[in-house]
Parts: structure tokens; C-alpha cells; sequence
């Protein structure tokens, strides 16, 4: 399995590629399009100076005005003739050059009208940009009291890339192969998620099962040596026995619940008779005392339509997590209510608390709330999620409340019969 260090690495290594390749695919689009972009300045240059050498040789005027065409804005120009100017010629002429310099890109022009001092409506290239009012274009007034006209290119962003074809696709191709990588990383990062937390799970599962049996073990062999020489201590190998079975089975039961999925048999059952019942079992294993445990119920009879076992479990997994998770000295909270049809449960505990951005996730298969190389409480990670999937499935609702250093407290919420 790779370690931690070498997919840090290859993520690192991962995220600059992407990056770099990226970057280079926007720079080349970029400049492929400012070069389109130049060329096209250029052959529209040379095609409208023709268009003033045409009209001044139709004209029979032999002076040519230098640098005639003038760039107004990006997709606007002023062109100056320096004389008469007949909007027929003009049209004539512009689409006579535009055809030779192969300019194809739909464009909508003006003549500056020297007696009135303003722009007039002059023609336009392309049916879709007909349009019978000067205003329909906003030329933008050239400052110059002489004959010139401008010409406008309303859609030349749109023209200069769809001359780019190749280079379209090569993008497209280069975002496709991104998109591919992309996901495979997203899959191989899931992977390895995967592995680490079923890693985790046989671990824990391993030390969860191994320790009960070598404790039942080590008891079976005290009964052994001691049934003829000393028979007073095997009550107490007898109860160790009975204890450690108890919680292994506890083990079993949460993993084959989820596993197998969950087989309810639902009945109308009392609540608080289940939870008083799961808290004397811990009593009774010893995993905490009276005196750490704060317990009050609805004084109302209750009745919830629920799964009889699974209910308890429910009771045994918050609770087990309360006292795994509690602090030292360990103090646990738990109470229940009942009101408009709804029981609730609380159980708090007093540890360390829960993260806000991990409040959501702890409710997840088998998602374990990393502590850095701290291992003192182990688990499966599925203890929570069980408990979702059983109050979800009875139509009831779980959540979490917490703040670091302040403990954790869940919280059931489910219709009941008052």
C-alpha cells in the first residue's frame, strides 16, 4: 500500500500538472486568438485602403489621405476619403474588397454627412443585421470635419473564434483529457479513503474481538486451576466470563446489524422502560458508577411505535459512546421528554467534544473523527451510523450538538403515543 508521504507527494505533483496544463492551454487560446485577432486588424486595414483608393479613383481624385483607416474601439473604425462619398460606391466597393481579402465577418457602416455634421445610416452585411436607425449600432463619432465613413463588426469576437477550428478542438480535446484525469484522481483519492478506513475497521475489529476472547480465556483457565484448590473465585471468573460476553456479543450485534441490513418488527413499546434497562446494563458490566450518571424520564406514560431490539440498541450504542468518549472524571447525562407527540432523548456526555466540521460526517459508515496518532478509544465506525439508519427508518430524527471542550450531546427525536 502506498504510504502517506508518497500520495501527499503524488497529490502535490497531481495539482501542479493539472495547474501547468491548464495555464498553458489558456495562454496558447490566448495568444492564437491575438494573433487571429492582428491578422484580421491587418487584412481589414489593407482591404478598406483599397476601398478609399477605389472611391477617390471613381472619383477622379488622385490625392490618397495617408493612413486612412483609424481603430475606434475593438470592433470599430473610422476611415477617412478626404471626398465625396455615394453610398452605392461605398457599398459596391466595400464588398468588391472584402470578397478579395476574404473577409467574411457581418458588419453594418455609416457616412459621415459633412452639410448636417452627423453620421447617416449607410448599409450593412448579413440579413441579421438589418436594422433601419443609426441608433440600432451606436457608431461612435469620429472627431474630424471631413468625408470618412465607419464601419462596424457587431460579432467579431464570435468570427475570430470560429476561425480558430483547430485550435477549438485542441482545447476541447485538452479539457476532455483534464476532465478524465480529474476524475481518476477523484477516484483514486476515494480508493484510497476505502483502503485506509477498511485498514482501520479490521484493526479495530481485530482488538475489539481478540480482547474479550483472551480475557474469557485467561478466565476459563482461573476456573480450571482453581475449581479443586481455591472453587471461591470462580463466581468472580464466571462473572468476567459473563461480562466479556456481553460486550462481544455487543460487538456482533452492531456489526450484523449493519451488514445484514436492518429487519424490523415494529410494536408499540415503552421507551423509557428500554433506556432504564441499557443504563443498568453498563451499571452492571461496570463500565461507569451512580455517581457519574445524571438520569431523568417523562413522567407521562409514553408509547413509541419502534423496533423492540433494535431501540435498545440504539440506547446501548449513545450510551457506550458516551462513557467511551467522556472525561476524567467521567459524568454522563441522560434524560427524556415528552411533548405534542414527539419523545425525546438526550445523552450528553463531559469530553473533549466534537468538532463542528466533523458533526455532519460522524453519522457516516464507518467515519472515525481523526485524532492524529491518538488511538485510546478504538471502534468500527459504525456505531453512529447505525443509530441514523434505525431512528431514520422509524420516521424519527438524530443530530448532534456540541462546541470543543464542552462534551457532546445526541439527541432522538420520535413520534410517540402520549
Amino acid at each position: 500500500m502506498i504510504s502517506r508521504k508518497a500520495f501527499r507527494i503524488f497529490l502535490v505533483l497531481a495539482f501542479l500538472s493539472f495547474t501547468g496544463v491548464l495555464t498553458t492551454q489558456i495562454i496558447w487560446v490566448k495568444n492564437a486568438y491575438s494573433q487571429k485577432k492582428e491578422e484580421f486588424n491587418l487584412q481589414l486595414t489593407l482591404a478598406l485602403q483599397e476601398v478609399v483608393r477605389d472611391i477617390l479613383q471613381y472619383n477622379n481624385t488622385k490625392t490618397i489621405p495617408a493612413n486612412p483607416v483609424n481603430q475606434l474601439t475593438e470592433n470599430h473604425y473610422a476611415v477617412m476619403v478626404n471626398d465625396l462619398i455615394d453610398p452605392a460606391v461605398l457599398d459596391h466597393f466595400i464588398k468588391e474588397e472584402f470578397a478579395r481579402f476574404n473577409i467574411k465577418e457581418a458588419y453594418a457602416y455609416s457616412i459621415y454627412d459633412c452639410s448636417n455634421k452627423r453620421l447617416v445610416y449607410g448599409g450593412y452585411y448579413k440579413e441579421n443585421l438589418k436594422d433601419e436607425s443609426i441608433d440600432g449600432y451606436k457608431f461612435p463619432e469620429f472627431d474630424l470635419d471631413n468625408y470618412y465613413f465607419t464601419i462596424y463588426f457587431p460579432k467579431i469576437r464570435l468570427g475570430l473564434f470560429s476561425d480558430m477550428g483547430l485550435w477549438i478542438y485542441l482545447s476541447g480535446l485538452v479539457f476532455l483529457i483534464l476532465i478524465f484525469f480529474t476524475y481518476s484522481f477523484l477516484v483514486i483519492t476515494r480508493q484510497k479513503r476505502l483502503s485506509e478506513v477498511q485498514r482501520d475497521f479490521i484493526n479495530n475489529m481485530t482488538h475489539e474481538i481478540r480482547t474479550p476472547l483472551t480475557t474469557i480465556g485467561i478466565s476459563v483457565t482461573g476456573i480450571s486451576n482453581n475449581l479443586e484448590t481455591n472453587p471461591a473465585k470462580i463466581p468472580v471468573f464466571i462473572k468476567i466470563i459473563q461480562d466479556e460476553s456481553a460486550k462481544l456479543r455487543m460487538q456482533l450485534e452492531r456489526i450484523l446489524g449493519i451488514e445484514e441490513g436492518l429487519k424490523l418488527h415494529q410494536d408499540w413499546i415503552e421507551p423509557n422502560l428500554h433506556l432504564e434497562n441499557s443504563l443498568e446494563k453498563f451499571l452492571v458490566l461496570q463500565s461507569f458508577n451512580a455517581t457519574q450518571l445524571n438520569a431523568s424520564f417523562c413522567k407521562q406514560k409514553v408509547s413509541i411505535f419502534f423496533d423492540e431490539f433494535h431501540f435498545s440498541q440504539v440506547c446501548s450504542n449513545l450510551i457506550d459512546n458516551a462513557i467511551k468518549y467522556g472525561g476524567n472524571p467521567l459524568y454522563i447525562a441522560v434524560n427524556s421528554s415528552c411533548s405534542q407527540g414527539v419523545y425525546r432523548l438526550e445523552i450528553s456526555d463531559n469530553g473533549k467534544g466534537i468538532p463542528k466540521k466533523y458533526q455532519k460526517k460522524i453519522f457516516d459508515r464507518f467515519y472515525r473523527i481523526p485524532y492524529g496518532n491518538d488511538h485510546q478509544v478504538k471502534g468500527f465506525g459504525i456505531g453512529l451510523f447505525y443509530v441514523k439508519q434505525v431512528v431514520e427508518a422509524q420516521k424519527g430524527k438524530i443530530w448532534v450538538e456540541s462546541k470543543e471542550g464542552f462534551g457532546a450531546k445526541f439527541i432522538i427525536e420520535l413520534p410517540a403515543k402520549i
